[in-house]
């Protein structure tokens, strides 16, 4: 057993099915466990460091007595993640439209790349080989709908449509045709410059409708332009982002359902408290945990820039955790950091737009059907059930109240989707703890 800042710290590592492959042997007086997941990572060192940011100025924020003699310990989850490319690709004819000049090698060798590296993440022996038979129908996706059909198909093929849903489009994507998926991530050249003209400003993520060419990866307020990518391959690299989006939000429910679910339930009686934080889809983890399990110890909940639909929680809209709320699932409060500094969660929601065929939404905000709860907060719940107020500056008072949902707009404080473990979030993560 190790520790942070003083805190005994215990990992608990789980196989993208939700088998724990660790013993998880807590300190005999603990009687507050937190259990911490991380999101999307490459490996778990980076995990580890999150953690340990996180939890050394969580024990920062104390104050003396502030935890009434509780004994604390820390579950850090380590599950195999991938970290999400944040790109999307937008509109540039062939030869240089729109100022970015390139060529179709470009394009053709950057989609390459990506599906060789895609390997990465998918593992098994036939995984590779479909990813190898969608790498041979490159060079003839601009000009045949027959390529452009077989290399969705195969790409679909590698995921389980069981955590297919309508809050991020991807019923559509496993059912609609997959020549028209590919139609409806291609847009005209001159939405470009709209594209690229909205992208600064605001703090946030640019409002970048998906399409063809040039890729974007978008930043902080910016937007920085890499690879030249012409015609259906940046439809293909967007078909391919998606993939890898919906393949680390299947995983996330998973582990959550069949593994860190019954990995709190086990625990002794000792523990009288758990506690869930979850960051990007740690978030989705730590809710199907919540949702999912038999427990009746779970004392709070924080969802750190989470990478899940905002409405996930909606009685009107059949949130896909809305058990969470109907059940009481959680005795204290529910906190949910959002900002729309979080370009990471935004990306993912164009992409539903285009795929569901609305071909004029760009960045989902609260008032559109696809969001993110880590930009906009939980949406559409019951009067009564959601606050709406603002991540405060460390030390600040809050008036957190048992099992309501708490959206705290962090934008003073939190300028990206990883900025999670500073003093002034860690200061309210705290404060729902110690209640």
């Amino acid at each position: 057993m190790n520790d942070i800042a003083g805190i005994p710290y215990l990992e608990a590592q789980f196989d993208k099915d939700g088998l724990l492959l660790t013993s998880v042997d807590l300190p005999a007086g603990a009687t507050d466990v937190v259990v911490m997941s991380h999101g999307w990572n490459n490996n778990a060192e980076r995990a580890r460091g999150l953690y340990r940011d996180f939890f050394t100025n969580f024990a920062a924020a104390g104050r003396p007595g502030d935890l009434g003699g509780r004994s604390l310990a820390i579950v850090g989850v380590i599950w195999p993640s991938k970290e999400f490319d944040e790109m999307v690709a937008v509109s540039a004819a062939p030869g240089g439209s729109a100022g970015f000049g390139g060529d179709d090698s470009a394009g053709r060798k950057a989609l390459e790349r990506k599906l060789d590296a895609m390997k990465d993440f998918f593992t098994e022996p036939e995984q590779q080989a479909v990813l190898d038979a969608a790498r041979a129908l490159v060079p003839d996706l601009e000009s045949k709908g027959s390529a452009r059909r077989e290399f969705v198909n195969r790409i679909r093929s590698l995921l389980d449509p069981s955590a297919a849903s309508r809050d991020d489009a991807s019923s559509t994507f496993f059912k609609d045709d997959g020549d028209a998926l590919m139609q409806n991530l291609k847009v005209d050249a001159d939405d470009l410059d709209e594209a690229l003209s909205g992208s600064g400003g605001s703090g946030g993520s640019a409002a970048l409708p998906l399409g063809v060419a040039t890729a974007v990866r978008v930043q902080q307020g910016a937007a920085g332009l890499t690879e030249t990518i012409t015609g259906f391959k940046a439809a293909a690299m967007n078909i391919l982002n998606y993939t890898t989006y919906y393949e680390m939000k299947a995983r996330a429910g998973t582990v959550g359902k069949d593994g860190v679910a019954k990995l709190i339930d086990a625990f002794p009686a000792h523990v009288q408290r758990i506690h869930l934080v979850g960051h990007s889809f740690g978030g989705r983890l730590v809710a199907s945990t919540a949702a999912s399990s038999a427990t009746d110890r779970i004392a709070s909940m924080a969802l750190l820039q989470a990478a899940f639909s905002h409405n996930g929680f909606s009685k009107t809209m059949n949130g896909f955790f809305r058990t969470v709320a109907d059940q009481g699932r959680i005795h204290g409060p529910i906190l949910v950091t959002h900002t729309k500094n979080d370009s990471a969660v935004g990306v993912l929601y164009p992409l539903a737009s285009r795929i569901n065929g609305d071909k004029t939404a760009a960045f989902g905000d609260e008032n559109d059907v696809f969001g993110g709860i880590g930009r906009n907060g939980t949406q559409k719940m019951p009067g009564g059930e959601a606050v709406f107020g603002k991540l405060l500056a460390a030390g600040g008072a809050y008036t957190f109240e048992p099992a309501r949902f708490f959206n705290l707009e962090a934008s003073d404080f939190v300028k990206n989707h990883s900025d999670i473990t500073g003093k002034e979030v860690t200061h309210a993560v705290r404060s729902a703890i110690a209640g």
